[in-house]
């Protein structure tokens, strides 16, 4: 596999983790499955909470990865030189804001994840289109 190859795999699994965040509502839990980021349909039940169990899913490891992914996005903005992937990143991260916004408030009991969720999203606002 060519460099350039692998650097499209890698550009394209940023973009649809940001799209997948963009696409989180109030109250749906989140968790991360062999290294992706899933939305759950359904947030509530004892078979949701059993599942969540077993796989470990909690909003520690979804924060991580969720920043894990923002961080990345903005790495990425300050070291490529092609406009059209700059371009895209740019738009794929203020779209994630309202995404994280809303992680914000499912888990606005939680200070960790409500401080974490603003930072990000401050650091998102730094960036200009």
């Amino acid at each position: 596999m060519t460099p350039v190859v692998r650097e499209e795999q890698f550009v394209d699994q940023l973009l649809t983790s940001l799209k997948i965040i963009a696409m989180i509502k109030e109250g749906q839990k989140v968790c991360v499955r062999n290294g992706l980021l899933t939305l759950e349909p359904k947030s509530t039940g004892v078979a949701v909470a059993i599942k969540r169990w077993i796989h470990n899913d909690n909003r520690q490891v979804t924060i991580h990865y969720v920043k894990n992914i923002i961080t990345t996005g903005l790495d990425v903005i300050r070291i490529h030189g092609d406009s059209v992937i700059l371009d895209k990143l740019k738009a794929n991260l203020w779209s994630a804001t309202t995404g994280l916004k809303c992680l914000g408030v499912t888990y606005s009991d939680d200070a960790f994840v409500t401080a974490t969720v603003e930072v990000l999203t401050e650091r998102i606002e730094t960036i200009k289109n």
